[in-house]
C-alpha cells in the first residue's frame, strides 16, 4: 500500500487512502509523518482521518499532526486565493 501511495500524485492519494480501514490509515499517517522525506504525504492522509484515530495511534503527537494537516489545507486554500487575486504566486523562500 506504502508503494501504491508513493507512486500516486498527492491529488490521488485520497482515493487510495480511502481504501484502507480507519486505524491502518491512521498508523500510516503516524508512520508517515515521523519520516521526514514521507511528511507531506502523511499531512496529506491526515485529512482522510478523525482527530480521534489519530490520538488512539499516537496521543498527544496524533491531535497535532491533525491540527498540521488541517492549518496546511487552511493556508493552501489562501495560497490559491492570493493566486486568484493577484494573478501570480507570492514568493517564498520556504519549501514546501
Amino acid at each position: 500500500m506504502l508503494k501504491r501511495l508513493l507512486d500516486a500524485t498527492l491529488n490521488a492519494v485520497t482515493d487510495v487512502g480511502n481504501q484502507l480501514p480507519e486505524g491502518q490509515r491512521a498508523a500510516l499517517v503516524v508512520y508517515c509523518y515521523r519520516r521526514a522525506h514521507f511528511r507531506r504525504l502523511g499531512l496529506s492522509l491526515a485529512k482522510l482521518c478523525s482527530r480521534q484515530s489519530l490520538a488512539m495511534e499516537a496521543g498527544h503527537a496524533g491531535e497535532l499532526i491533525h491540527s498540521q494537516a488541517a492549518a496546511a489545507d487552511t493556508e493552501t486554500d489562501s495560497r490559491i486565493s492570493d493566486v486568484s487575486r493577484r494573478g501570480k504566486a507570492p514568493v517564498s523562500l520556504r519549501s514546501v
